[in-house]
Parts: C-alpha cells; sequence; structure tokens
C-alpha cells in the first residue's frame, strides 16, 4: 500500500479470529486516511420486545469508550482533528474514523476501543432514547417518513428482516437499558464475520500488524439473517391522511434483487434512467421538468445481501397527487416493457461512469466505495473494472432486468399527506 496505489482496487486479507480485512491505498496525494468496522448487528437483529437497540448500540459507541467519556472522547477527537461516524442498516452497523494520515495508528487503536468498548453511560443512554423518541414521532407525523415505513411494512410481511425502519417503538425504547445494550455488543459487535476496511498510505505489513493487534474476537459469529421467499399477493394502496401538512408523499414499491444478483448492473441502469439520475433521469424530466407536479421524483434500488426493495417516489401538492401517482406508474410499466433508446442508455450511462472519478477526491468519499464492494464481497478490482461491466450492458439487458428488479405483480402504492383535500 502507498499514496501511489489504485484508490479504485483493494485487496483482502485474513485479519485475527475470522475478522475479514480490506486494504485500500487513499487517492493520490491525499493526507487523511479512513477505517470502518462493519459488524453483523443491524436492526434484523433486534431481540423481540427492544427493537430499536441497534440504532442505539449503534449511536452510543460513538460516544463514549474505555477511559473516555463523551466530552473526552470529543476532545480527543478535536485534537487529532478526526471524527467518528456511525451508520446502520437492516443487515450490519458500521462505525467510520477519519483523520490525518500522520496519526492514523492512534486513530486505528481508538477505532478498536470504541468498538470493543463502548461504556454506554446512563446519561448518553438517556438522551439517545430521547433522541430515537423523536426520531419516531418525525416518522409518523411526517409524509416522507410515514412514507418509507408503511411501504416497507407492505412490501415485507412479519418477521422478515427488511419489514422494519429500525427506531422500534415507545414501548420498546423503555426496555433498553445498559445491561441489554452490553448484551448485545458482545454478541454482535465483536463477533467473528466482521469486516474491517483502511484506507491509508503505508506500508501493508504495518498495516496488518496493527490489525492483529488491537482487533479480534473469540464471540461465534451470528448465524445469518433469514429472509423468507415472498409469497405473491395482489397490488394493493394505502392512504393515509396527515393533516396539517402542506406535501403528499407518494410511493410505488416492491421487492427487488440481491446486491450479487447477475442481473445487478443492468438493474443499476434501469434505475438510473429512471429515477436515479439527477436531472437526467425520466422521472425528473417528466414529473418535475416538463409536467411541474412535484418538488421531487426519483427512483431507488435498495440491494442488500438477501434481496432488497425497488421504490418510485415523489412529493406533490395535494390537488396533484393522482396524477402523479399516474405518471409514476406509467414510467415504472414503460422501464419493465419498453427498450430503452441506445442515445438515452449511453448518455445515462456514461454519466454514472463520470461520477466514479469525482468519488476519488477524497480519501472519505474513496473509502465509502471500498466499504460498499467489500460489505457485499465483490471482487477487490470491482470498481476499476465497473465501466467496462456498465458498457457491456445493452438496451434488452436493461429491460429484462427492470423486469426482475422492479417487481409489479406484488407492488404497493402509499399516498401519506393531506389527501383527503382534494
Amino acid at each position: 500500500m502507498s499514496d501511489r496505489g489504485d484508490p479504485l482496487r483493494f485487496e483482502y486479507r485474513d485479519g485475527p479470529d475470522g475478522l475479514r480485512v480490506a486494504l485500500q491505498a487513499p487517492p493520490r496525494g491525499a493526507g487523511s486516511f479512513s477505517a470502518t468496522y462493519v459488524a453483523p448487528a443491524g436492526w434484523a437483529y433486534d431481540p423481540a420486545g427492544t427493537e430499536g437497540i441497534a440504532h442505539a448500540v449503534n449511536r452510543l459507541m460513538t460516544s463514549a469508550a474505555g477511559p473516555y467519556d463523551r466530552v473526552a472522547l470529543a476532545r480527543v477527537l478535536d485534537r487529532a482533528g478526526a471524527t467518528l461516524s456511525h451508520d446502520a442498516s437492516p443487515e450490519a452497523g458500521e462505525v467510520t474514523i477519519w483523520g490525518p494520515t500522520e496519526v492514523w495508528r492512534p486513530l486505528l487503536r481508538l477505532l478498536a476501543l470504541v468498538v470493543r468498548e463502548p461504556r454506554f453511560d446512563e446519561d448518553d443512554v438517556l438522551r439517545v432514547r430521547r433522541q430515537m423518541h423523536e426520531h419516531q414521532l418525525r416518522e409518523l407525523q411526517q409524509p416522507a417518513g410515514r412514507a418509507e415505513r408503511e411501504l416497507l411494512r407492505s412490501i415485507f410481511p412479519e418477521g422478515h428482516p427488511y419489514r422494519e425502519t429500525g427506531s422500534g417503538t415507545a414501548a420498546s425504547l423503555r426496555r433498553i437499558v445498559p445491561r441489554r445494550l452490553r448484551e448485545f455488543h458482545r454478541r454482535q459487535y465483536v463477533a467473528r464475520d466482521a469486516l474491517l476496511v483502511v484506507t491509508v498510505a503505508a506500508p501493508r505489513e504495518r498495516v496488518e500488524r496493527e490489525v492483529r493487534a488491537r482487533f479480534g474476537s473469540s464471540v461465534p459469529a451470528p448465524p445469518p439473517i433469514a429472509a423468507p421467499v415472498l409469497r405473491p399477493r395482489p397490488p394493493r394502496e394505502l392512504r393515509i391522511e396527515l393533516p396539517g401538512n402542506s406535501q403528499v408523499e407518494v410511493r410505488i414499491g416492491g421487492s427487488s434483487i440481491p446486491r450479487g444478483a447477475q442481473e445487478f448492473p443492468a438493474a443499476f441502469l434501469a434505475n438510473e434512467v429512471l429515477g436515479g439520475r439527477p436531472l437526467l433521469a425520466r422521472l425528473f424530466q417528466r414529473i418535475r421538468e416538463k409536467d411541474g407536479l412535484a418538488y421531487h421524483a426519483s427512483s431507488e434500488i435498495e440491494a442488500m445481501r438477501s434481496g432488497g426493495y425497488w421504490v418510485a417516489q415523489a412529493g406533490t401538492g395535494a390537488d396533484r397527487y393522482a396524477r402523479v401517482r399516474a405518471e409514476l406508474g406509467e414510467e415504472v410499466g414503460r422501464i419493465r416493457t419498453a427498450t430503452v433508446g441506445a442515445a438515452e442508455l449511453t448518455a445515462i450511462r456514461e454519466s454514472a461512469i463520470g461520477e466514479l472519478p469525482l468519488s476519488l477526491e477524497t480519501t472519505a468519499e474513496a473509502h465509502e466505495l471500498a466499504v460498499d464492494a467489500a460489505y457485499h464481497r465483490l471482487p477487490g478490482d470491482h470498481w476499476a473494472t465497473w465501466p467496462r461491466t456498465l458498457r457491456a450492458v445493452r438496451p434488452r439487458d436493461v429491460r429484462e432486468a427492470a423486469q426482475v428488479a422492479f417487481e409489479t405483480r406484488s407492488q404497493t402504492t402509499v399516498l401519506v399527506g393531506p389527501i383527503g383535500r382534494r
């Protein structure tokens, strides 16, 4: 590893006690390093009755650890010019540290301390529970959050790992106490089958030596998430009245493919054509630019390890949502049934490929690429070969992949907002 390495490539290494390690060089001339620890600790692992605990653990790990309370940890980071951040999904929880290259070793040790010895101080627990309760209220009372919540609950049945948003309930938050937080952390965060991604301009042997000295665990890996096969059902529409809001959120969505599916590159381009590519995509061009019906219009494929979901969405006024709903549905149908024109596909594809170099302007952005690919167990040269992969996709491949990735037989339409004012 050196600053002359290719940040579009990373190398897998065997870490201690089953820890998977991915090593990446930063962009040329970059003066910072990043490291991310990813554990099988998403909210799909929340024990019954303490829903929301994965989110709480994830937040609290970056608050205080080892000898450092919240203020002391913040001061250590400030003196180093570093940051700690966290993220979570149904499948995983992750913690990232970023800072100057010259202090990468003490920062990597600090990440290990945060991962292995979070404090879960009582005052921090109360603060995070308060924050999560406020988030629950926003999720229920604001159109965008409520639309997402109801869409997922309609697509996925009870017990499915992708059904919830991870925020829990008011009752479950009351049961999240330090003892249970420690139990969840010990069972999920320091278990085997975790991943550590390090992006730094330093000799590989030195990085590996530091990782072996600081990380590792004897805790068995938790069983993989069980995602049951979804049974077909008729399409449905959910209408949720939220008076006092000025905007109606419209969502159309259904189940989709995992990231490792062979159709994913073509499905990625199908989504970019439909609504994933800002300014160029069909939903934006038709619903917002041409017809002026929406504040936003886009689409997304959330492809995870065991499956995923797709969504086409827009935010509009109470007097326009019926037309927006119709146009969203028409465009989803068109991407599935009509072959994309060669010129349109080329413009979208080259825009997506052209965006890749922009992700190499900073260590943090390049690091995110490596984390994404390594988490999904993709080859170390995945991003280096991604342009070639996309250029091999033909227009008919896009249509055929869209028929699989945008499953519409059991789709759900969700309308949330002042819908009674029509």
